[in-house]
């Protein structure tokens, strides 16, 4: 069977997230962070859920999708203060994010922040598991330039009767994919696939979607 049309619903992602992600003791708001022109800086709060301090540090690294998967580079691009913080128990910290260098004239950039937390001595307790809890939150800068993205849908049936789907982006910023539906020849139902991804500009995303 030979898939007849994709309609995707999509997100261009132009306002700033104002939700929350929660992972295990902390949590972290936004989830989401872009800078406009001539905007240097974003913030993000911390917040402690636990009853014991929670330590945590960043890393910062640019972001692609260059062959369709998930890319990440060291950069200096950007930095983030402080580097390494400790929030008591019940508390929060704001953590700012800073551009350092110079926006694309033409094209988004993409980076991601990711909060590690640094575990703490773990008792010797029998059947004690002590883990490492870690969130991205991705940070687009905008080019100087007015930016859209613009999306281009491929499908084709693979050889174990699953339907390969491919999202490419032909833009200069990136586009939130939030969901999308299959419909294939001869067949009166939609298929849903409600995998969210990000396409980032000048790069592609993919699905594998199960048929019936």
């Amino acid at each position: 069977m030979r898939p007849k049309f994709l309609t995707a619903f999509m997100t261009a992602l132009l306002l700033l997230a104002v939700d929350s992600a929660v992972a295990g003791s902390f949590s972290v708001s936004p989830t989401r962070l872009e800078l406009a022109p001539g905007q240097r800086t974003a913030v993000i709060t911390v917040r402690n859920a636990d009853t014991v301090p929670l330590t945590v540090q960043t890393q910062l690294v640019a972001w692609t999708q260059e062959t369709g998967e998930e890319s990440y580079a060291d950069t200096r691009d950007i930095l983030s203060t402080p580097p390494v913080f400790t929030i008591p128990p019940n508390g929060e910290q704001v953590v700012r994010v800073a551009l350092r260098g110079q926006p694309d004239p033409t094209r988004e950039l993409a980076y991601r922040v990711f909060l590690q937390e640094i575990p703490q001595v773990a008792k010797a307790e029998v059947n004690t598991l002590n883990m490492a809890l870690r969130v991205g939150i991705p940070l687009f800068v905008a080019p100087l330039q007015p930016a859209a993205g613009k999306l281009e849908w491929l499908a084709k049936s693979q050889a174990d009767g699953k339907l390969h789907v491919e999202a490419v982006n032909n833009g200069t910023a990136h586009v939130q994919v939030t969901g999308f539906e299959v419909s294939l020849s001869g067949r009166p139902e939609r298929i849903p696939v409600n995998q969210m991804k990000y396409v980032l500009p000048g790069s592609r995303t993919s699905w594998t979607v199960d048929l019936p």
